[in-house]
């Protein structure tokens, strides 16, 4: 076994938590990361032949234990057995410069995963649960985030062929189905996106929390075949490229106008629900240079924009617009 000193992770590339942590994640190994899911098996192969390598951070320290891929890459992808959530691994990590920006947490599986509005996410083996750490950005585009992300894995998907889409504010469809989500959560100036991608498996419709919620499907149902380490790998890689080039653009309006095209129903009438009020009919127009979305209300009421709230698509049954 090989040993490293100091207070640093094996990488850049892909390692498994040998050991985990209590009530954090369970331990795992290239023989337990094969047996979770087929998909996995795939990538435990594909990234072999696992190394284990002992880390000590210090001489009072206890030793840790990883296996690590010999496929070289830019950043680190730590690997964790079932975890709470990958967010909750990769921010102790990060927030002790441990992870510097594009390294990353690829769960197994989470107990504890979560949505939009701390909704709980479904997590079973076989699909992408992450945690990626973003760079630094200038103030005024915080709240343009997770559009930006969504810009850029819709842009990854449809490089892989498949009809993808941003539904605002941080879902993303493929084929009017949802198949994952963004999470952009920021604390002591670390800035995380926790990321997910029904790959295998998607929710079945009556775990779905609202009757009108866009129906959920998977990817590998729409064609992409990749294991989960693998898409995520690629992923990561493309998703870089894309963020800088797109914070290049000048200013948050430049970066809202190349964002708008990839929004789902644009120009449609769209049902909003906004806090507690009842649904209302609009036709979406856009994004602000701020992230909100533009609708234009039934009955001619000037525009509005929308900071948080749901939207669906309207086909059926329209709903009153707000007098």
């Amino acid at each position: 076994m090989a040993e490293i000193d100091g207070p640093a992770l094996p990488g850049p590339g892909a390692l498994l938590w040998a050991l985990g942590r209590e009530e954090l994640a369970d331990p795992l190994c290239p023989d337990s990361l094969a047996g979770s899911h087929p998909a996995w098996e795939e990538d435990a192969r594909r990234f072999a032949p696992w190394q284990e390598v002992s880390v000590t951070w210090c001489s009072a320290c206890s030793q840790e234990k990883w296996w690590v891929s010999p496929v070289r890459r830019q950043g680190r992808i730590l690997v964790s057995g079932k975890c709470s959530s990958a967010l909750d691994v990769a921010r102790p990590l990060a927030e002790n410069t441990m992870f510097g920006a594009w390294d990353s947490v690829l769960a197994v599986s989470q107990w504890a995963g979560r949505g939009q509005l701390r909704r709980q996410w479904l997590s079973p083996p076989g699909n992408v649960y992450a945690a990626l750490v973003l760079p630094p950005v200038p103030k005024e585009y915080d709240t343009l985030l997770p559009l930006i992300l969504g810009y850029c894995i819709a842009g990854f998907l449809r490089y892989k062929k498949l009809d993808a889409a941003i539904k605002w504010p941080n879902d993303l469809l493929v084929a009017e189905q949802k198949v994952g989500g963004i999470l952009v959560e920021e604390r002591r100036g670390v800035a995380l996106a926790g990321i997910g991608l029904n790959l295998v498996s998607a929710p079945p419709p009556d775990m779905l929390r609202e009757a009108h919620a866009v129906p959920a499907g998977y990817l590998r149902a729409h064609g992409l075949k990749s294991g989960p380490l693998t898409l995520w790998a690629e992923l990561v890689d493309f998703v870089k490229i894309c963020y800088e080039t797109t914070l290049q653009q000048g200013s948050p309006g430049n970066v809202a106008a190349m964002i708008e095209p990839l929004l789902c129903w644009l120009g449609e009438t769209i049902a909003i629900r906004d806090g507690d009020e009842t649904p209302w009919t609009a036709r979406l127009a856009g994004l602000a240079q701020d992230g909100a979305l533009r609708v234009m209300p039934a009955g001619g009421a000037g525009e509005r924009l929308l900071t948080s709230g749901g939207i669906w698509r309207v086909r059926e049954h329209p709903l009153k617009h707000p007098g």
